[in-house]
């Protein structure tokens, strides 16, 4: 479980048939996951599956789920994901 949100691994591609999305870090080290991007930016990610930078996620991400679920439950998430320390900080 130690590895379990440093991305890496290959889902189905819902925007492409024949292809793949590789999963992204969501750690909440800076360098290589999450910890620059503000709370706003997070759940613009999660519920609309656009990064900081204005590029879109996959759709193997299901925004649409995640864009009708409670705020409380939303800034829950952002919440957990802070807690996310990435491999050699623990």
């Amino acid at each position: 479980m130690s590895l379990a949100y440093l991305g890496g691994r290959e889902l189905p591609d819902f925007d492409n048939s024949s292809g793949v999305a590789v999963s992204r870090n969501i750690t909440a080290g800076s360098k290589h996951g999450i910890g620059d991007w503000t709370d706003a930016q997070i759940k613009r990610a999660i519920t609309d599956g656009i990064r900081p930078d204005g590029t879109h996620l996959s759709r193997t991400m299901p925004f649409a789920w995640y864009k009708r679920i409670a705020p409380a439950d939303l800034d829950a998430i952002v919440a957990f994901l802070r807690t996310l320390k990435p491999p050699g900080t623990e």
